[in-house]
């Protein structure tokens, strides 16, 4: 008598198949999600490598965090400040976007250079003194690439602005709003770079300013109330997930919304009165840095006309 060979029919097949499909696609979100939460340990981890350099730096600097050399006479005690940006609207070439006049150092005794540089050149000074290498600066969730200059000592700044994944404090104005060891331990000195901000054509010094502030947003709201205004390092563009954030006293966390500056300072918007007397609205929802002419500063008018004494504590991260 033969015996017959057990085999899978064609039904039972189909059924495995149909089980292991289930578990790939309920797998496949949650092994996608701890890519997600491993890539921002990494950026977290840059963030805080970026800290220790500047304080070891801030050592050596009379206690202050990096900053390209400009001319403090050029500043009016009312109204002036460094040129960091191109203007809204504006289609030559002026101020000091990432990559412009990166072949250019900055001299302070020469007003017409010192007048119009780039926030990054302040992160590109660590990378030429050899602390922080150009990848350290690119978050892994991100669509950004490293700098990929060769010669790093010949230049002063990033070639482009998608070389660069991470934003610093503005730190050029009328008063003392430098990064500093002795700032409030609140303050936000580092992050994940704006939602506002997009480079068109760097070889022509041309940008363009991202969308603005599309409604309220409260603080009461959840999350993903806030996406359009996070960075679009984690998430994309309109749909950030959140931020990482360095604070004054070293540490990194992730946090949800931009609102994370002292009192709930928006860190990518820039504080004025054009909420009037609401003091929390005021904070929240600024300005786009894009939209204040001449270049803003931190705290530029908060409270009525220049400077005053809320400057020093209003987070500003550009780009």
């Amino acid at each position: 008598m033969k015996r017959r060979i057990r085999a899978f029919t064609l039904i039972e097949l189909l059924v495995v198949i149909a089980i292991i499909a289930l578990l790939i696609s309920i797998l496949l979100p949650s092994l996608s999600r701890a890519r997600e939460l491993s890539k921002r340990l990494v950026c977290q981890s840059n963030i805080k490598g970026m800290g220790t350099s500047m304080k070891i730096y801030a050592n050596d600097n009379n206690e202050r965090w990096p900053i390209p050399p400009f001319d403090k006479t050029l500043l009016s005690s009312q109204n002036q400040s460094v040129d960091y940006f191109t203007p809204l609207g504006q289609t030559g070439p002026s101020g000091g976007p990432v990559g412009e006049d990166r072949w250019n150092r900055s001299f302070s005794i020469n007003p017409g250079a010192s007048s119009q540089i780039s926030v990054t050149r302040a992160f590109w000074m660590l990378v030429r003194s050899g602390d922080v290498q150009v990848k350290g600066f690119i978050c892994p969730s991100s669509s950004d690439d490293p700098d990929p200059t060769q010669n790093l000592e010949l230049y002063y700044d990033f070639e482009d602005y998608s070389n660069i994944s991470y934003g610093y404090q503005v730190p050029f104005g009328p008063r003392s709003t430098r990064p500093r060891e002795g700032v409030d331990n609140r303050q936000i000195l580092v992050a994940d770079k704006g939602p506002w901000y997009q480079d068109d054509d760097p070889d022509q010094g041309q940008g363009r300013w991202m969308g603005g502030l599309a409604g309220e947003v409260h603080l009461t709201d959840p999350p993903k109330v806030w996406k359009p205004y996070n960075s679009p390092n984690h998430g994309g563009p309109g749909n950030g997930e959140g931020q990482q954030a360095l604070f004054g006293d070293g540490h990194a966390t992730f946090e949800r919304t931009p609102a994370v500056g002292i009192d709930n300072d928006n860190i990518y918007t820039v504080m004025t009165n054009s909420w009037s007397d609401i003091f929390k609205e005021n904070l929240i929802h600024g300005e786009l840095p894009g939209e204040q002419l001449p270049p803003p500063y931190p705290g530029q008018g908060a409270y009525g006309n220049g400077p005053n004494d809320y400057a020093s504590t209003d987070s500003l991260i550009y780009p």
